[in-house]
């Protein structure tokens, strides 16, 4: 069933992946053992490492590669034990790696084609060796100097995500050299830049010139069709309605700053009434939404899904001709 009143959001890595909830999926589920299998066939990296195994012995650019292997694992497999229970997104979009695999769900690009794109080296995860993430509060009415200066000091934008839940803080995504980023936050009030603790997997950032190299090389090969479901753009305020849309997003995802409330405004103007967070690729209880929103990361988090359908007033009906074809 599907219902333009329920969109999936997919995230990307803004603080330290925990792995947990998709493990506990990966025991739980066929459906998703079956997606990381796949995976692994695809790639060679065998499940165990994408459910965090080993990760903390590999290089900076592996565990890059792994991180946003697992995520996109992780997101695709959930989207498919939700399918089971008869949930289907009529809207999507995402971050980062997220508006990649958002990009696949809605039909644009085969499933096997996005992961072998992603371990090819393309995505926004490959940046320069000493690159990194952060976030940043900022209060809600201004800019302060120590934010002025990082900016004038090699620390870039990166996104904005909009205030927090209480409407005290802007939160920024901050990207940079970790050198840049640790002397911002010792300069910064404390708790107010929080490094990510995923080094390597950097979105959105300037950084990104290899990526955006590789990326551009790798999108001339891709087979994009038009979405089959509306597709929100993370970059500007619109919906993205053909392959050539979906085949630039892959391009200018890599270094161009996103804008969460651009996305979820062009959700809410779909109908949305209530969004679902796939895999733990937004942080919880921390960023605004225009409409409700619920985390979908392990398999408790489904009830939670379904409550939410009910509570929220999502109708679902027949997927008829929105149902995405399955394209592996």
């Amino acid at each position: 069933m599907t219902d333009t009143g329920l969109a999936f959001l997919c995230g990307t890595d803004l603080d330290a992946y925990d792995p947990s909830g998709p493990a506990a999926f990966h025991d739980s589920s066929p459906v998703l053992r079956h997606r990381y299998r796949q995976v692994a066939d695809w790639t060679g990296v065998p499940a165990g490492r994408l459910l965090g195994g080993d990760r903390p012995r590999a290089g900076a650019r592996e565990r890059a590669l792994i991180g946003r292997l697992a995520l996109a694992t992780a997101m695709l497999g959930i989207h498919d034990v939700l399918a089971v229970h008869r949930i289907r997104p009529g809207v999507l979009g995402g971050l980062g790696v997220g508006a990649m695999v958002a990009a696949t769900l809605a039909g644009a690009l085969p499933r096997e084609a996005l992961i072998r794109t992603l371990a090819d080296g393309g995505g926004p995860g490959g940046p320069e060796p000493a690159g990194a993430v952060a976030l940043a509060f900022l209060p809600a009415g201004h800019d302060p100097e120590w934010y002025r200066g990082a900016l004038r000091a090699g620390v870039r934008l990166g996104g904005a995500l909009g205030e927090d839940t209480g409407g005290t803080y802007r939160v920024v995504l901050l990207t940079g050299y970790g050198d840049a980023l640790r002397r911002l936050a010792a300069e910064a009030p404390k708790g107010a830049v929080r490094i990510n603790g995923s080094p390597g997997v950097t979105v959105h950032s300037p950084l990104g010139r290899e990526a955006h190299g590789t990326m551009r090389r790798l999108v001339t090969g891709l087979p994009f069709t038009a979405p089959v479901l509306p597709l929100c753009s993370p970059l500007e305020a619109r919906a993205l309605r053909t392959a050539g849309e979906v085949s630039e997003l892959f391009v200018r995802n890599v270094v161009q700053p996103a804008d969460l409330g651009s996305l979820t405004a062009e959700m809410h103007a779909h109908g949305t009434r209530l969004g679902l967070v796939l895999g733990p690729s937004l942080p919880r209880n921390l960023l605004r939404f225009p409409f409700p929103v619920v985390h979908v990361e392990s398999p408790a988090d489904v009830a939670r899904a379904i409550s939410a359908i009910l509570e929220f007033g999502v109708e679902m009906s027949p997927a008829g001709h929105h149902r995405v074809p399955y394209r592996a």
